[in-house]
């Protein structure tokens, strides 16, 4: 199948992930103390939440005393990536969280990346990974080539020297992939692709990742636990939404193509409200 004529943009950039919680105060002191984020801005239900001191989220809570916990089986969020400067800040992110008792689930070298994982008091999957440069990473046919295998702990460590003071999540880190859990692989590859304009970098049997401008991927998506399951709905924690940055004229074309008005809010800028196929709601705008 050729890729369609419309792409997003090669410097599309991910922006920030908005998941509904119930309990605000637990979550907050989760990110707040253990990880080192700060808050930004307070809006009604809205907490956005940034590192260092850079002003722009890249979490945004929505307390809903209310919202119910989705089925295991459901569509939704399988992760949230956040990808840090370079390998010294993933390096510190390891110690200082660590420090701060937060226990990882896991570590992976992706060959592409390295990356820690771990979860939030509500279940909340969290990458914090670095990327490899560009040119180390490997193609066949055209798919960038990624596994799983044993992260080198003690290499990383010796990434940062002793005398650094650890501050948790650093200044510079963003949000890099969101990975999704979807109830058909294909209809879902269909849809980013074919009418959002991403390229397939990597397929297998029951996971795809899919980018812009040849990055590894921006939108992971799997079936390993939601194969025919229901589709995301609103009344559930977890996911909300998720921010794509991309220009203005792109975004504009992409209105165009989805027959989709753009929502002009307060500050100006134009947005474009999108559900994908498993109805899991994307947020478009400019940067």
């Amino acid at each position: 199948m050729s890729q369609p004529d419309f792409k997003l943009d090669p410097g599309l950039k991910l922006g920030p992930v908005c998941l509904k919680v119930n309990d605000l105060e637990l979550m907050l002191s989760f990110y707040e103390k253990e990880c080192g984020l700060k808050v930004t801005q307070r809006d009604g239900s809205f907490t956005a939440l940034a590192c260092g001191q850079s002003k722009e989220p890249i979490l945004i809570l929505d307390h809903d005393e209310k919202a119910s916990n989705p089925p295991a089986e459901a569509a939704g969020l399988y992760h949230y990536a956040l990808l840090a400067p370079d390998r010294k800040s993933l390096a510190a992110a390891y110690l200082s969280l660590g420090n701060n008792g937060i226990v990882f689930d896991g570590y992976a070298d992706h060959q592409v990346s390295e990356a820690l994982y771990l979860s939030d008091p509500e279940g909340n999957g969290i990458e914090i990974y670095a990327d490899r440069p560009r040119s180390a990473w490997e193609f066949d046919e055209g798919e960038v080539q990624m596994a799983t295998q044993p992260l080198d702990l003690d290499s990383l460590i010796k990434e940062l020297p002793k005398e650094d003071k650890l501050t948790g999540i650093v200044d510079g880190t963003r949000v890099g992939h969101v990975h999704l859990k979807v109830t058909d692989l294909q209809t879902s590859i269909t849809f980013y692709r074919n009418l959002l304009g991403m390229e397939l970098m990597r397929y297998l049997a029951s996971a795809a990742f899919l980018s812009a401008g040849g990055y590894h991927h921006h939108i992971g998506m799997n079936t390993w636990e939601s194969l025919g399951g229901p589709r995301a709905q609103k009344g559930w924690l977890g996911l909300e939404y998720c921010v794509l940055k991309i220009p203005e004229a792109n975004l504009n074309e992409l209105s165009s193509r989805l027959d989709v008005n753009l929502n002009t809010q307060d500050d100006g800028l134009g947005r474009l409200f999108v559900s994908d196929p498993d109805e899991i709601q994307l947020v478009f705008t400019a940067f």
